[in-house]
């Protein structure tokens, strides 16, 4: 029989034991699940939306063959195990219109075919990591320098893509398919094609009519000590 100080003892060793398992399972468990993961695939890079899978399954619905039992990461499983119906096949370029899968465009998850998709899937203001890959896809830029024949000129990229401008980025990144060294990323545009009404008109420097310019004053873009090389007065 134990007496009533060895009952209490007793039930807090349980409590102890109890606290210490919780912990130590917790502590293993602390990282949150990706929101987006990049796969690398034979048509290209694949952005999958983990967050909104998510919703629609069970984790172990996907995560059920575990390679490291310690961290228990499990084997990827293929897209076309929930999205295709029919033979299971390798996807050619012709199928393009993917007439089988569920409810999901191509271009929801391929961003490397060439079409045109919003830029801010990838390019959101702190950047996405994509840790299947390693690879971070850059914030976007707030302001960029140009060299110009009257001086430096600082395009504030943020303005520009504010809701006081909206412009989408096509407007400007129009010649981007795709590019996963994100060479053709360049603007194609000059600054006169928008802020100039008669841009067949304008010679590359020294105009001499700014006020044309649509609400934009020389200082906005251009250091002050730079009008002195174009204007004497």
């Amino acid at each position: 029989m134990f007496n009533k100080t060895e009952n209490i003892f007793a039930v807090i060793l349980v409590i102890a034991c109890a606290v210490v398992g919780i912990v130590g399972y917790s502590s293993s468990h602390t990282s949150s699940p990706p929101k987006k993961v990049w796969f690398d695939a034979k048509a290209g890079d694949v952005i999958f939306d983990h967050a909104y899978h998510q919703t629609l399954a069970e984790c172990y619905d996907c995560h059920h063959n575990f390679e490291d039992k310690d961290t228990k990461t499990g084997v990827e499983m293929k897209c076309r195990a929930c999205h295709y119906f029919g033979e299971a096949r390798e996807l050619k370029s012709d199928d393009a219109t993917h007439p089988h899968f569920i409810g999901a465009n191509c271009v929801n998850c391929h961003k490397t075919v060439g079409m045109e998709v919003v830029c801010d899937t990838c390019h959101v203001r702190q950047g996405l990591a994509f840790k299947a890959s390693g690879r971070i896809m850059p914030a976007l830029p707030e302001t960029v320098k140009f060299d110009a024949d009257a001086g430096l000129v600082k395009f504030d990229h943020k303005f520009h893509i504010s809701r006081d401008v909206g412009e989408p980025c096509i407007v400007c990144h129009h010649e981007c398919k795709g590019n996963k060294d994100m060479k053709g990323m360049e603007c194609r545009k000059k600054c006169r094609d928008c802020h100039y009404k008669l841009e067949d008109k304008i010679p590359e420097c020294q105009d001499e009519n700014h006020g044309r310019y649509i609400g934009a004053g020389c200082a906005h873009c251009h250091d002050t000590d730079d009008c002195s090389q174009c204007h004497e007065d």
